[in-house]
């Protein structure tokens, strides 16, 4: 069994062993996928579409219907059609008849239009299959950037406790010199100043913490208290994120472009829709051309008094509507518009693929480089800390500047943060608009600790 399926039903049943389990980030995804009223309505769709195929192709087969009907006459009406006549033997007349028939229809020709029909219904088949990849992935990438947010915010939070920590301790401090005359009450009143800030900051960062963890678990299908109980795997690149060129000089942006063209579902919706569309025009055509059928039918007679009669009847009818008041060349322009709305439908995806995969590139990019800068900054900002404590405590150190390097302790810390999981969240998106997004591409280029 999947680490998903046991995990999700130890949370569902509300079993202690789940609380010592980090969620992972991919078995957060998988279990929106299994949830989610999204990916419901994506996979009934596809089915309503795998069905229009299959009605498509029965097309194919002939038709076998059977029909019965009782008639009541007003005068005695002949039981069985008359085929000749015979005074020896005058055919029978009843008021109340009945009549039953086995039909059999089969379409020979039909100018193509029953093979156009089932080719644009296989193609609307693969749409709806594109859709319901797209509205995964789409979720996945919710999801993931969801659960990133929840850890980073969990993150901020620490360490805003962790400055209201310190600058409690420099209140007491404070308060203690003040209180044996060896410092001035506006050393005391700088000290609280900071403690009601850093306090201030502890309850925005928890109530943003608050709304990311509902956010995750609506998504996630769990009530809030529930998702709070939880530990979150935390969620680190398994590569680096460099992005390397090619060699012949091509941009990479180029060759993830390629791929993204390639494998993303919103395009490979669009290309199946365009050439359903192109079907379309293919029945719309069949309708100027003649159509053959095949028909067989055998037909039993009885009355109210018993009396029986059948016979079979066979033969191929053509058909031809020589005025249709227009309906063909409606017909015929509507299919063509419909291609050109689904030819400029694919470009426009194309166009909003090339523009999300130059921005998370550029995400990434920026992202990783300024994560990188940061962290230099934070570990000077440590630094800086500890010297400004230790000269506090010496009775060396200004207040106001220890006060000052917390607070841009704190802000690199943040900042850290945030850029470290925007990096995560640009290689999400950048799988997401490549087509390679989901649980199993979660487990392989994010790792997470259990």
């Amino acid at each position: 069994m999947k680490a998903t399926s046991w995990y999700a039903g130890l949370v569902l049943l509300g079993s202690p062993v789940a609380a010592q389990q980090p969620l992972t980030i991919a078995d957060a995804v998988a279990r929106a996928e299994r949830v989610h009223p999204a990916v419901a309505a994506a996979v009934a769709g596809q089915a309503r579409a795998a069905s229009g195929r299959a009605e498509a192709e029965a097309s194919r087969l002939p038709v076998l219907s059977l029909d019965a009907n009782a008639t009541q006459h007003a005068e005695p009406m002949v039981v069985a059609p008359l085929h000749g006549f015979d005074p020896l033997d005058p055919p029978e007349f009843e008021r109340t008849l009945f009549q039953a028939g086995l039909n059999l229809s089969y379409t020979l020709f039909d100018g193509g239009a029953r093979g156009a029909r089932i080719g644009r219904a296989e193609r609307l088949e693969t749409a709806a299959g594109a859709v319901a990849r797209a509205t995964r992935q789409a979720l996945a990438a919710q999801v993931a950037s969801a659960y990133l947010r929840v850890l980073a915010r969990r993150e901020q939070l620490d360490a805003q406790r962790a400055r209201l920590s310190a600058v409690t301790g420099e209140r007491a401090r404070a308060a203690l010199l003040f209180a044996e005359g060896r410092a001035a009450r506006l050393v005391s009143l700088r000290a609280e100043a900071a403690v009601s800030a850093a306090a201030a900051d502890t309850v925005d960062g928890a109530g943003q913490l608050d709304v990311a963890e509902r956010v995750l678990a609506r998504l996630l299908a769990l009530e809030a208290d529930t998702l709070r109980a939880l530990a979150l795997a935390p969620v680190r690149a398994a590569s680096p994120a460099a992005v390397v060129a090619p060699p012949g000089g091509e941009r990479p942006n180029d060759v993830v472009l390629e791929i993204a063209l390639g494998h993303n579902p919103e395009v490979a919706r669009a290309r199946a829709q365009l050439d359903a569309a192109r079907r379309g025009v293919g029945e719309a055509r069949a309708l100027w051309l003649p159509r053959l059928q095949l028909g067989a039918r055998y037909v039993e007679y009885a009355s109210s008094a018993g009396r029986e009669a059948g016979e079979w009847q066979t033969g191929i009818q053509v058909g031809y509507p020589l005025f249709t008041g227009g309906a063909r060349t409606a017909a015929r322009d509507r299919a063509e518009a419909e291609v050109a709305a689904a030819g400029a439908e694919l470009r426009s995806v194309e166009l909003r693929v090339a523009d999300a995969v130059d921005g998370a590139l550029s995400a990434w990019a920026s992202a990783a480089a300024r994560a990188t800068a940061l962290e230099g900054a934070l570990a000077q900002a440590t630094e800086v800390v500890r010297i400004e404590k230790l000269a506090l405590d010496e009775g060396a150190g200004v207040q106001t500047d220890y006060l000052a390097a917390e607070a841009e302790l704190l802000r690199m810390r943040s900042a850290l943060t945030d850029a470290r999981y925007a990096v995560l969240l640009a290689r999400v998106e950048l799988a997401r608009v490549t087509g390679e997004l989901g649980s199993d591409w979660l487990r392989t280029n994010l790792e997470s600790g259990r």
